[in-house]
């Protein structure tokens, strides 16, 4: 679908063609190439909606309706985009992405429904970040979102995915132990979990067992690829065609964010964070008697 908006921004017919339109000229020094290449890059993310922000009314919206099928791929990209960057951040544990990333699921998530708890979480980890943490339980906790167990580069995984898992080997074991079991017999298979599964995993791979995962074992196939990419060239959704209607949801917009009104924005926000850090209190004596020691 993103090489779809691409070979619709350029004006190519496939992906062996020749642009026609928005040709990138390099042909200057490296540096003004560079900057060729980065204003082609802000052209392209401005003309599909990805660089849209919050407006403060409505009237941005009356043009998003002429073509239902162009908004709802859009919307799809942008969903997309967001979702492969917040994973290139956990790849590279880059701390520094973190906060403005979850700052953008903020609105993504608030656009689906007002009341979602994830839009809740974001804004509760990001306000305790920038306001009720000192600098270096900041960095502690940005730090400590991921962990890398096999090491290498772009490794990490999130840290709370890490305990889940650790969980749920933990009930399996509990599981195991039938219906007569004891409090001490609970507590030694809680403290092995892990181990027994390093054990399974290790018997799994010498004795060939393929191993279940949510994710597809096998990529897509080519032939697979191409009839997609077909269909979308003779669809031609990034190419606005007035009338045209998407039957499943007609009344979608190109970016999530449009929907959303910053009033209503402003006040659900004061709503949770009044909710969340009523009597809230941070003891700084405790955290500078820590960070001395």
């Amino acid at each position: 679908m993103v090489k779809e908006q691409l070979m619709e921004f350029f004006g190519m017919e496939s992906p062996d063609s020749s642009c026609t339109q928005n040709v990138i000229q390099l042909v200057k020094s490296k540096s003004e190439n560079y900057e060729s290449l980065l204003n082609s890059l802000r052209q392209f993310l401005d003309h599909f909606g990805y660089l849209d922000y919050v407006h403060e009314t409505d009237d941005v919206v009356s043009n998003d309706t002429d073509d239902t099928v162009y908004n709802y791929c859009c919307n799809l990209c942008h969903w997309y985009m967001h979702l492969m960057m917040f994973e290139d951040i956990v790849k590279e544990g880059d701390v520094a992405r973190i906060i403005p990333c979850l700052m953008v699921c903020a609105q993504f998530f608030f656009s689906n429904s007002r009341l979602s708890k994830y839009f809740q979480e974001c804004l509760d980890f990001v306000l305790k970040c920038e306001y009720c943490m000192s600098p270096m339980q900041t960095i502690r906790t940005l730090e400590g979102a991921f962990v890398n167990l096999r090491g290498g580069a772009a490794g990490n995984i999130e840290s709370d995915l890490v305990q889940e898992n650790s969980v749920r080997n933990q009930k399996d074991l509990i599981r195991a132990l039938g219906a007569n079991k004891s409090e001490k017999a609970i507590q030694r298979s809680c403290r092995a979990a892990d181990t027994v599964s390093d054990i399974f995993e290790k018997i799994e791979i010498s004795t060939s067992v393929r191993k279940v995962s949510s994710r597809h074992q096998t990529p897509a196939r080519i032939k697979d690829n191409e009839v997609i990419a077909n269909s979308l060239r003779d669809l031609r959704p990034f190419s606005k065609t007035i009338g045209r209607v998407c039957q499943v949801m007609p009344n979608v917009l190109c970016s999530p964010v449009r929907k959303i009104n910053s009033v209503d924005l402003k006040f659900r926000i004061k709503q949770v964070v009044d909710r969340l850090y009523y009597g809230h209190t941070i003891n700084f004596d405790h955290e500078s008697s820590e960070e001395d020691c």
